[in-house]
C-alpha cells in the first residue's frame, strides 16, 4: 500500500491521485470503526487506483537505481537522530503486508492527533519520517526483486521525504532556539521587578510564550515564531516598565513605613483634616496604578508621604512644644562647647519632639555650623576610580562572644570606615596591579580584591594611598575592636541584620566573591561586613582579657594578625560579628582575603 501511494505522488499530482487518496481515507475511517475486513477492501481499492497512477515510462538500469540509492543515504544523513538502515528488507506476499498496514494503522498512537488516534498529522515530522522510512523500505524490497524502475522512483521519493524532515528538524531547531531565547527574557524581566506586582505586558508575555510553545510542540512553527517575537516583544517592555514599577513599589513602602511609626492619637487631636488629606492623595496614587499609569502614581504617593509626614509633625510639634525647652538648652550649650557630636545627638532629639517648631530651622543652622568632620569622605584614585568612606563616631560596646571574655570596649576617637571592602579596580588604581584569582568579567573590577597578604597591603597599597589624601590623615588598617564596632553597628547579635540580605557566604554565593555593596547595608551604612571576603585587620592576635578597655590595639607581639568576617566560602557561623580567625601570617595570600580601610581623623 506505502510503495503503491508513493509511487504514484511521485508520477501523477492531479484529480486522479486525489480519487485515489479519498479511497485511503475511507479505509482509514473503516480501520477507526474497527470494521477491518471492509478496510482491507477498501485499501486494496486505494492500492489498486494508485498502481493504475504509476506510468511505465523508461525502464531504470542497475547503475541508476544504485545512484538513486546513494542520493538518497546522502539526503537522510542530514537527518538527525536516524539509524543507519541495515538493508536487509525483503518483499513479502502483498495480501500480508495489507493487512500488516491495516494493522499499523489502528494501532497508531504518533503525532499531533494522538489523543483521536488518527496517527501523523500529515506534514509533520513523524509523518515525513514515516513515509521517507516506508518509500526506502519499498526501494530496498523493489531492489532485492531486481525491479530497478520502481527502486529507483522511491528513492528519488525517499531523498525528496529526507530533504524535508531535514529542513523541518533546522526550523523545529530554531523555533526551540528562539523558545530558550523568550524564557531567557522572561527570567531578566521577572529579576528586574523588586515587588510582587507584574504589569500586564508581562502577562501578555507569558501567554504568548505559553501559546508559542503549543504550536511549537504542534509543528506549527509559523505560528511558534510569531508568538515568541511577540513575547520577547512583551517582555522587553516588561522590564522597561520595571523601573518604574519598583519606583512606585519603594513610595508604596516609604507610605507603609511612614504610616507605621505614626501617633494616630496626637493627628487626631492636633492635624486630622491633614492627616485625611494625605490618605486621600494615596488613594488616588494607587488608583492610577491600578490604571497603569505608574509613573504619576509614584509621584502623587511621594506627595501624600510628604504630606502625611508634614501632619505627623505638626502633631508631633502641637504635642511637644511645651517639653522642649530643657532640651533647646542643652543644644545651646553644646553649641557653645562646640561640641559637634554632641550638638548632632540633641538636634536629632529634637526633630522628633518638634519639627516644624519655628526655632528648628535657626537651630539647624546653628549645628551646621559647629566645625568638625564630614560625615563621607571620597578620596580620587583617579581614572573614576573613587574611595568611598563612612564617618564613625566615638563610643562603647560589648566586644565578643558572650561566653568568650566579652568584654566592654570604648572607642574615643572618631574615623573614617571603607564604606566597601577594597576593589580590584581600586587596588589597581593605587597598586597598578590586579593579584585576584576572581578577576574575569564584566564587573570584576567592582568584586574585592584577594589573594593579598597583610604585608602586602601595608608595603604596597597603604603608602601609595597616603600620598593621595590630605596631610594629617593617615590610612591604615582597622584594629580588631574597631571593625567590630563597626560591624556591630550599634547591634549585639551575631550579625548586624539578616545574614542571607546582608552577605555572601557559602550557602549563597555560588562558590565566588561579587561586586562589593551587592547586599543590604548596615545601620552605619558600610557593607559587607558578613562574608565576600574575609579582612585583615591591624592588630596581632591575642586572649581577650576580659576587662573593660578603651582603643585596643591588640597583642604587642604574635605570629598570626587577626582576619574577621567571614567570606564566600565560609559558613554562617564564621560570619559572625565576633568571630575570630587567626591561622596565617601575616605574608600569607588567599582567593577569599581581602581588606577594607581606615583613615584616621585628622
Amino acid at each position: 500500500m506505502d510503495r503503491a501511494r508513493l509511487l504514484a505522488e511521485a508520477a501523477e499530482k492531479g484529480d486522479k491521485l486525489k480519487e485515489a487518496q479519498r479511497l485511503e481515507m475511507n479505509a482509514e475511517g473503516y480501520v477507526e470503526a474497527a470494521e477491518f475486513e471492509t478496510a482491507i477492501a477498501e485499501f486494496d481499492k486505494a492500492r489498486t487506483a494508485y498502481n493504475g497512477l504509476i506510468a511505465p515510462g523508461k525502464s531504470a538500469t542497475l547503475e541508476e537505481a544504485v545512484a538513486a540509492r546513494t542520493a538518497m543515504l546522502s539526503a537522510r544523513k542530514q537527518v538527525k537522530g536516524l539509524a543507519a538502515p541495515t538493508g536487509d528488507n525483503k518483499a513479502e506476499d502483498s495480501d500480508k503486508l495489507l493487512r500488516e498496514f491495516v494493522k499499523r494503522k489502528a494501532t497508531a498512537k504518533t503525532g499531533t492527533d494522538t489523543a483521536e488516534g488518527k496517527g501523523p498529522r500529515k506534514g509533520s515530522l513523524p509523518d515525513l519520517l514515516a513515509k521517507a522510512s516506508s518509500a526506502e523500505t519499498g526501494a530496498t524490497d523493489a531492489m532485492a526483486g531486481r525491479e530497478y524502475t520502481p527502486g529507483k522512483a522511491l528513492f528519488n521519493q525517499a531523498e525528496k521525504l529526507y530533504q524535508q524532515v531535514a529542513a523541518l528538524q533546522a526550523k523545529i531547531e530554531s523555533a526551540s532556539a528562539s523558545k530558550k531565547a523568550v524564557e531567557d527574557s522572561l527570567k531578566l524581566a521577572d529579576q528586574a521587578f523588586k515587588s510582587d506586582g507584574r504589569p500586564a505586558s508581562f502577562e501578555r508575555g507569558k501567554q504568548a510564550l505559553e501559546d508559542g510553545s503549543k504550536a511549537l510542540a504542534d509543528e506549527e512553527l509559523d505560528k511558534a515564531k510569531g508568538m515568541f517575537a511577540a513575547a520577547t516583544e512583551a517582555f522587553a517592555k516588561a522590564q522597561s516598565e520595571a523601573a518604574a514599577a519598583n519606583d512606585f513599589a519603594a513610595a508604596q513602602e516609604e507610605w507603609a513605613k511612614t504610616m507605621s511609626g505614626a501617633d494616630e492619637e496626637a493627628l487626631g487631636k492636633h492635624a486630622q483634616s491633614d492627616w485625611n488629606a494625605a490618605k486621600k492623595k494615596a488613594e488616588g496614587a494607587e488608583a492610577k496604578a491600578k490604571d497603569g499609569d505608574l509613573a504619576s502614581a509614584t509621584g502623587e504617593m511621594k506627595v501624600a508621604t510628604e504630606a502625611f509626614k508634614a501632619a505627623c509633625g505638626k502633631a508631633l510639634t502641637a504635642e511637644n512644644t511645651a517639653k522642649a525647652s530643657p532640651v533647646i538648652a542643652r543644644l545651646e550649650e553644646a553649641i557653645k562647647k562646640k561640641d559637634k557630636f554632641l550638638s548632632e545627638d540633641i538636634l536629632a532629639e529634637l526633630e522628633k519632639m518638634i519639627p516644624q517648631d519655628a526655632r528648628m530651622a535657626g537651630l539647624r543652622s546653628q549645628v551646621a555650623a559647629v566645625p568638625g568632620p564630614k560625615k563621607n569622605l571620597s578620596v580620587d584614585l583617579g581614572g573614576g576610580v573613587n574611595l568611598e568612606l563612612v564617618l564613625i563616631r566615638p563610643g562603647t560596646f560589648m566586644m565578643g562572644d558572650k561566653d568568650a571574655k566579652a568584654h566592654k570596649v570604648s572607642l574615643t576617637k572618631p574615623f573614617y570606615m571603607g564604606k566597601y571592602e577594597v576593589t580590584q579596580e581600586q587596588w589597581k588604581a593605587v597598586v597598578g596591579d590586579n593579584p585576584s584569582n576572581f578577576k574575569d568579567g564584566a564587573d570584576a573590577g567592582k568584586r574585592p580584591v584577594e589573594q593579598v597578604s597583610w604585608n602586602d597591603i601595608n608595603e604596597k597599597f597603604l603608602p601609595k594611598l597616603a600620598e593621595r589624601i590630605s596631610k594629617g590623615s593617615t590610612p591604615r588598617l582597622p584594629t580588631e575592636a574597631e571593625w567590630e564596632y563597626c560591624c556591630r553597628a550599634g547591634t549585639t547579635g551575631d550579625y548586624a541584620g539578616e545574614l542571607d540580605a546582608m552577605g555572601w557566604y557559602d550557602g549563597n554565593s555560588g562558590k565566588t566573591t561579587h561586586p562589593v555593596g551587592g547586599k543590604k547595608a548596615n545601620a552605619w551604612g558600610l557593607y559587607d561586613m558578613h562574608g565576600n571576603v574575609w579582612e585583615w585587620c591591624k592588630d596581632w592576635y591575642g586572649e581577650y582579657s576580659g576587662s573593660d578597655v578603651s582603643d585596643p590595639a591588640g597583642a604587642s607581639t604574635g605570629s598570626p594578625r587577626v582576619l574577621r568576617g567571614g567570606s564566600w566560602c565560609r559558613d554562617a557561623g564564621g560570619c559572625r560579628a565576633a568571630y575570630r580567625y587567626s591561622l596565617y601570617v601575616p605574608e600569607f595570600r588567599n582567593y577569599f582575603y581581602g581588606f577594607r580601610v581606615v583613615i584616621s581623623v585628622p
